[in-house]
């Protein structure tokens, strides 16, 4: 069962937009004196931020890189100690007279520029407006002691452009960049855009599942030694389960998590006449679907309640762990529905536990991990991702293309013209099968809306390679290459 604090997250949130809202966005606030009838000094120091504001108070301390600041606002009379970073610092004024007017920004015989200030001003203020937040501040900075976020993008459509394969990749440049948390961003909805690796036609065409196990260990297994987060944007599907198999799960506010019925579906093992037989498929593709609640420390209770639609889901809270009820006994009713799966939306998740929280922004995201100030790895996970999906939706079209050619070429190979078109009825499969070999995505498209496999191409390969032995010996060949024209096999359009 897992178990979380609830509400503590939220207080923790409120409490730091409150002391953000006094202070500038990426500073941190070490005290406040707001004791009534405060006196301004007769002297003060004058900061001359990037982002265009006049800060007026008491320089504490300076280094190189920070400067420890008293902020003195008048109105209020209220003191705040303040930890600037010198980045953001255009110009200091020290011991000016109290109240008189900032000189320019430009330039001031009193005025001493700071220690690595920027000569471009308008450069700093975008900067600095780009990093204004209410979350945590995510700050520009290579200093290895402040917390580094690495975002794994998995959107689009699961067994394609989510598959082991990209991510074997991405976990090569993970290692290299070492990140504090890697955060896996899944924005998926398999509802809209089904598509899932086949079996054999032995196994009646049911979904290869392990390939999303397989995709799960890169992280788990190969990545186990940094903090991992997975935050939800959207999951209907077997990206559920995915999702699910993380143990610090995350969700944006309009997020869903369910919809584990297509899984359901296009796994076929209800379609088995058999009483027998479907018994045992079922039980199998549960203890596969457990086996990522498993991961992500879950009920067991969920997996059942969110593919199987004959369970309604209840829960009783007991202290601060949530016991679940595949029936309507429980405190609350989660899902008193028999006709459908459980689905939750982020609310709902995060107040029966099974979030961690909800996150709109990655600045509200790294603050409920726990960090006051991050930065972002430069990663090279998007461009890995977007190349791999735009590499391999490409090479499909292509063997489209070449699907089509072959049949035409079969159809015209006789006579004559048999060696010829039969030579490049032979190219335009050996074309499909390498972009197959070289693409998993290609290969479950294939399979997915043709019905054909590798062994098909391989088949039909040696096929056309005999027929060719034997018109170039004048000899007749056994068999044939295929028919001209025909359709390929039992694929389904998606």
């Amino acid at each position: 069962m897992k178990t979380r604090i609830l509400c503590v997250l939220n207080s923790v949130a409120l409490a730091s937009a409150l002391v953000l809202g006094l202070v500038p966005a990426g500073h941190t606030a070490f005290a406040q004196d707001k004791s009534a009838g405060a006196q301004a000094p007769a002297t003060e120091d004058i900061l001359h931020m990037a982002d265009g504001r006049v800060l007026r108070g008491q320089i504490i301390s300076k280094t190189k890189t920070e400067v420890i600041f008293e902020y003195f606002d008048t109105k209020v009379n209220i003191k705040t100690r303040l930890k600037l970073a010198v980045e953001n610092i255009l110009k200091i004024e020290e011991d000016v007279a109290a109240g008189s007017s900032p000189a320019a920004p430009a330039a001031s015989p009193t005025a001493t520029p700071a220690a690595g200030a920027s000569p471009k001003p308008a450069d700093k203020l975008k900067a600095a407006e780009e990093r204004k937040t209410y979350g945590a501040a995510r700050v520009q900075t290579e200093d290895p002691n402040v917390p580094s976020i690495y975002i794994v993008p998995m959107k689009g459509q699961m067994g394609t452009d989510i598959n082991k394969q990209v991510y074997e990749k991405v976990r090569d440049d993970i290692l290299e960049k070492k990140p504090t948390v890697v955060v896996i961003e899944l924005n998926c909805q398999d509802t809209e855009d089904v598509l899932y690796p086949r079996k054999g036609k032995d196994e009646q065409g049911l979904v290869e599942l392990d390939t999303f196990r397989d995709m799960v260990n890169i992280f788990q297994d190969d990545l186990s030694q940094f903090r991992q987060v997975c935050w939800v944007h959207d999951s209907l599907g077997i990206s559920s389960m995915v999702a699910l198999s993380w143990q610090e799960l995350y969700m944006k506010p309009p997020a869903r998590l369910g919809g584990l019925v297509v899984a359901r579906e296009e796994t076929g093992f209800e379609k088995w006449q058999d009483a027998d037989v479907r018994g045992k498929m079922t039980a199998a593709f549960m203890a596969w679907v457990k086996g990522f609640l498993e991961g992500g420390h879950y009920a067991f209770e969920l997996a059942e309640a969110m593919v199987r639609p004959q369970f309604t889901l209840s829960a009783t809270w007991k202290g601060r762990e949530v016991t679940w009820s595949l029936d309507d006994t429980g405190e609350y009713l989660v899902d008193g529905s028999d006709k459908k799966t459980t689905e939750f939306r982020a609310k709902d998740a995060e107040d029966l536990c099974v979030s961690d929280g909800t996150a709109e922004t990655i600045e509200d995201l790294a603050l409920l991990l726990g960090y006051r100030e991050f930065r972002m790895v430069d990663s090279a996970a998007e461009k890995i991702c977007a190349d791999y999906v735009e590499d391999w939706r490409r090479a499909f079209e292509k063997c489209e293309t070449q699907l089509e050619d072959y049949k035409q070429f079969l159809g015209w190979a006789s006579g004559e013209d048999a060696v010829k078109y039969l030579g490049q009825a032979k190219a335009a499969l050996e074309n499909v099968l390498s972009a197959m070999e070289r693409y998993e995505a290609v290969e479950y498209r294939i399979g997915f809306k043709y019905g054909l496999d590798r062994e098909w191409f391989t088949i039909q390969i040696e096929i056309i390679k005999e027929r060719l032995r034997s018109l170039k010996s004048n000899k007749p060949a056994g068999g044939g290459g295929g028919s001209g024209g025909g359709s390929f096999g039992g694929g389904r359009k998606p």
